[in-house]
C-alpha cells in the first residue's frame, strides 16, 4: 500500500480529507497536515517530516498532496521528499484525484506510477461546464400588443 499525505495553507487539507472520507470511507495510512497560520516553519516542518517517517515505516511508499506549487506546505514537502526514492509530491491536489487514489493505492505498490495516475485523474477532471440558458420562442412578426 501507498501512503498518502495531504497538506495545504489553512483548512485546505482537513476539508478535503474529511469530504474524501464521506464519499470513500475511512482512509488508511493517510495523515493530513494542515500549515497553520500561527505556527512557525519549524513545527510544521517537524509535524510532515515526522508523518512521513511514520508513513515509510508502514508502507511501500508515500504520496505527498499539496494545494499551491511554491507555497510553503510544496517547499516544505518537496524538501522532505528529496531525502527518500519512494516518496512523491503533487500539487494543484482536488477531489476527484484524492477518491480515485484512495481507492487505487491498496493494491498499487509503484508510487511514481501512482502519482502520475493522480496527475491524469486530477487534470482530466477540470471543466468548465455552463448549463444552456433556457430560450423563449420570439413572438411572430406583427403579434407585437401595443397601442
Amino acid at each position: 500500500m501507498i501512503g498518502c499525505i495531504i497538506t495545504g495553507h489553512g483548512g485546505f487539507g482537513p476539508g478535503l480529507a474529511q469530504a474524501l472520507s464521506m464519499i470513500a470511507g475511512p482512509q488508511p495510512h493517510l495523515h493530513v497536515i494542515p500549515f497553520r497560520e500561527t505556527e512557525s516553519l519549524e513545527t510544521f516542518e517537524g509535524r510532515l517530516r515526522d508523518a512521513l517517517a511514520e508513513l515509510l515505516r508502514e508502507t511501500g511508499g508515500v504520496l505527498i498532496f499539496t494545494d499551491l506549487m511554491g507555497g510553503t506546505p510544496f517547499r516544505t514537502a518537496m524538501l522532505a521528499a528529496s531525502q527518500y526514492e519512494n516518496v512523491e509530491v503533487l500539487t494543484g491536489t482536488n477531489l476527484p484525484m484524492l477518491i480515485e487514489i484512495g481507492l487505487l493505492r491498496a493494491a498499487e505498490s509503484d508510487v511514481r506510477a501512482l502519482a502520475e495516475q493522480a496527475v491524469a485523474i486530477g487534470t482530466s477532471s477540470v471543466e468548465h461546464v455552463r448549463l444552456q440558458q433556457e430560450r423563449r420562442p420570439e413572438p411572430p412578426a406583427g403579434s407585437e400588443e401595443g397601442i
